[in-house]
């Protein structure tokens, strides 16, 4: 009887604690890594455990356990005595952040075509994250239009059906969600927001069916990632 009951400690069903513990602190990380983009954590800025415990409403163990993750990510330095420091994300590292992830979504949105094409996937998901930019713009949430932007790339990263690619989006989308609320990246103007991802919506939705090649997809997603900063260097230029 102590055997089996040895056993079924160690069933799925009676393993379930330490994914929920460690759920809360991937939540508590992303609330720090929205905190961080929006700017009410700036860069250099001390981390205190007990502030985010009180206001989170949650012990200081998921919160240790999320600055862990965050500082594994790089997204905070600093660690053990010393406390937690929000990062600076210089131009080298901004610069590494937007190259890993053209080549990983030129991967995802090259099979999510194709899975679109082909009917396994639904392209109109796209339309929920661009309702959600649209609700947020009309409020003015800056945070809720960067979940909607990073929600409306999760469409295509899912509908990709690519575990590996996909996880290596999961693993970076913390930092594109900081990264690209910096101004040269992004328009302070959220009804403009809308309309570039309506844009791009409809360049997805005209190349379903149509024979794509990975540069292109490439090429188009530079142009809708890069599009503020490409549009103040040709109002530079003249």
């Amino acid at each position: 009887m102590a055997d089996r009951e040895s056993d079924d400690d160690l069933s799925p069903s009676g393993a379930l604690r330490q994914p929920l513990r460690l759920a809360l602190a991937d939540s508590i990380a992303d609330s720090i890594a929205e905190a961080i983009a929006t700017n009410n954590l700036r860069p250099g800025e001390r981390i205190i455990e007990t502030s985010f415990s009180e206001r989170l409403g949650v012990s200081r163990v998921p919160i240790r356990e999320a600055l862990k993750v965050l500082h594994a990510q790089g997204i905070v330095t600093g660690g053990s005595h010393r406390g937690y420091k929000v990062a600076t994300f210089d131009a080298r590292v901004t610069q590494q952040i937007l190259e890993a992830r053209l080549q990983v979504e030129t991967l995802l949105l090259r099979d999510a075509l194709a899975n679109w094409a082909a009917g396994l996937e639904d392209p109109s998901a796209l339309r929920g994250p661009i309702d959600d930019m649209r609700r947020a713009a009309r409020v003015g949430d800056v945070r809720a239009s960067l979940q909607a932007d990073l929600n409306f790339h999760r469409v295509f990263r899912n509908a990709a059906r690519n575990a590996i690619v996909g996880t290596l989006w999961d693993t970076i989308a913390r930092h594109v969600l900081i990264v690209f609320n910096f101004e040269r990246y992004r328009d302070k103007d959220l009804r403009a927001v809308v309309r570039q991802h309506e844009a791009f919506r409809d360049w997805m939705l005209g190349r379903i069916g149509k024979p794509t090649d990975e540069d292109e997809i490439r090429n188009a997603l530079e142009d809708h990632m890069l599009m503020i900063e490409r549009g103040r260097r040709r109002h530079v230029a003249h």
